[in-house]
């Protein structure tokens, strides 16, 4: 959500990124490492561990607001309204934005032009629909898309309608940090590496809002809030209501920790205010916190599929997971598998600067593609194997398409559209009660005699005994009394339908969709 992760960008090929991103939270690498490659990769999304050149890709032709974007994710500094103005909220001026803008300007497709050649002649002769017409577009889409050449200009142009006495219209500027180290591009010559610079500026030791948001960030998620609100918006340590506790928490997370997200959500863990039961009183922005437990919240759509799914399959981790693959997929189907890779496809390709070679390459590769003998063993290697992507049916939500489909338990209950930056939401509405009476809650766990919360029913030798299962499994804690002798008295007969009465009963409750 924070990134707005995308299986397919606005129309070429996104699982590189994907994969990257996953890969790096499985691997737990370090926040730091994690963000100055996302800000500094180039190179095609094909090759080995360069997946990180999807997170410029995933904004491709909108490189002034994925540096927005940027400052907000990392820096805390909210920037959109000095892209067009000096902003009437903070104290960032046009000029500020711009000469930010500069470090990560230059970006293009590598040596895209003799595809932008053999394309336009496509397109003249009206061949789009063609086999090689859909097999250029095909590149088009799926290797050149996925690269990203030029380290950084180092410098840009002011816009034509830039307004203030600070600059002109037109007039070539270089980049220049605001705050932190300081560091400075010329305007007379392209740099070719400053958005390497500009990572080592975002993420270097003397920049402390870069620590300070991820460990906001960070207690937040364990806490429910964060130590200042909005999360994404910086304030100095000593202006936070608990400037001990954040000044605390920046030198652990850098010094000491080294930007182990692992480690630091651990420390937090551990602590006694998240340790004590849920706060049901909503915290008051600006107010001390009295840290007598994490704010009481319902679960984010993610967490109440991923424990639906607990319910349904047992042991989640031994559920598919999505796939990753290097094989060449054209329309659907398995391509020159053992012959030629995606990585070494887009390292061909980008190494060819004349139309004519191009057009060659193309040629070529559609009678290969096409060759009956070739087909038959790609289709024999592949068979069972199974195609690259997102699950499909039962898995963690992290493993499914990403946004969910419309209609998905995921969306109804809040997952974002990725469209925006932290745009879930965990609001009620009337679509959440009817999914949880009779949509996929219903079906996934009430009346699937096969779930594996129904298990539990097998292991009692008692009607009280199953009642207590069912209520570990669902809300890991027994029936209190009360509870218990109304259950005997009034729903549980001994019938599979009474026992189907109550998991349906206990899945509905705020406890369960709470955290508690």
């Amino acid at each position: 959500d924070l990134l707005r992760l995308t299986d397919n960008f606005n129309q070429g090929q996104a699982a590189p990124y994907v994969e990257f991103v996953h890969t790096a939270m499985r691997d737990n690498m370090p926040w730091d490492k994690f963000a100055e490659k996302l800000l500094s990769a180039q190179g095609s999304g094909w090759d080995d561990n360069n997946g990180a050149v999807g997170y410029f890709i995933r904004d491709k032709g909108m490189e002034l607001d994925n540096l927005s974007n940027t400052m907000r994710i990392f820096l805390g500094e909210r920037m959109e309204c000095a892209q067009c103005h000096d902003s009437p909220f903070n104290k960032w001026e046009r000029m500020d934005f711009y000469e930010l803008a500069a470090f990560t300007a230059g970006q293009n497709e590598i040596n895209k032009g003799a595809w932008d050649s053999v394309w336009r002649d496509v397109r003249n002769a009206k061949e789009e629909r063609s086999d090689f017409g859909e097999l250029v577009r095909w590149l088009g889409d799926n290797v050149h898309y996925a690269t990203l050449g030029g380290g950084g200009a180092g410098r840009i142009k002011l816009p034509n309608d830039y307004q203030y006495s600070d600059g002109d219209p037109g007039e070539m500027i270089g980049g220049k940090t605001p705050f932190g180290k300081r560091i400075r591009t010329s305007d007379r010559k392209h740099d070719g590496e400053s958005r390497k610079e500009f990572a080592e500026w975002m993420t270097g030791p003397e920049n402390e809002r870069f620590t300070a948001i991820i460990v906001n960030r960070m207690w937040e998620r364990i806490m429910g809030n964060g130590i200042f609100e909005p999360v994404d918006e910086y304030i100095e340590p000593e202006k936070t209501i608990t400037p001990g506790l954040m000044r605390y928490l920046v030198t652990l997370m850098r010094d000491e920790l080294k930007y182990d997200l692992r480690a630091f959500q651990h420390v937090l863990l551990l602590t006694r205010n998240f340790q004590f039961a849920a706060n049901p009183e909503a915290f008051e922005a600006g107010m001390p916190q009295a840290f007598n437990g994490r704010q009481i919240e319902r679960m984010s759509a993610e967490q109440i599929w991923d424990s639906l799914v607990t319910l349904t399959a047992g042991d989640p981790d031994k559920l598919p997971k999505r796939k990753f693959s290097d094989t060449i997929y054209y329309k659907n189907r398995p391509v020159l598998v053992g012959q030629k890779t995606m990585s070494q496809l887009s390292r061909e390709l980008i190494s060819i600067k004349n139309p004519g070679e191009y057009r060659s390459y193309v040629n070529q590769l559609l009678n290969d593609i096409k060759s009956p003998g070739k087909g038959k063993k790609n289709m024999d290697m592949m068979s069972g194997g199974g195609r690259p992507g997102p699950v499909k049916g039962l898995a963690r939500a992290s493993e499914l398409a990403s946004p969910a489909p419309e209609n998905h338990l995921l969306r109804e209950f809040g997952q974002s559209d990725r469209i925006l930056i932290d745009s879930g939401t965990k609001e009620a509405n009337m679509a959440q009660v009817l999914e949880v009476m009779n949509g996929h809650v219903e079906k996934m766990v009430v009346s699937n005699s096969n779930a594996a919360v129904y298990k539990a029913l097998e292991d009692g030798t008692t009607d009280r005994d199953k009642v207590r299962f069912l209520y570990y499994s669902i809300l890991s804690r027994p029936p209190n009394d009360g509870e218990m002798t109304m259950l005997m008295r009034d729903v549980i007969d001994g019938s599979r339908d009474s026992y189907r009465n109550l998991v349906s009963a206990l899945v509905s409750t705020h406890e369960f969709i709470f955290i508690q």
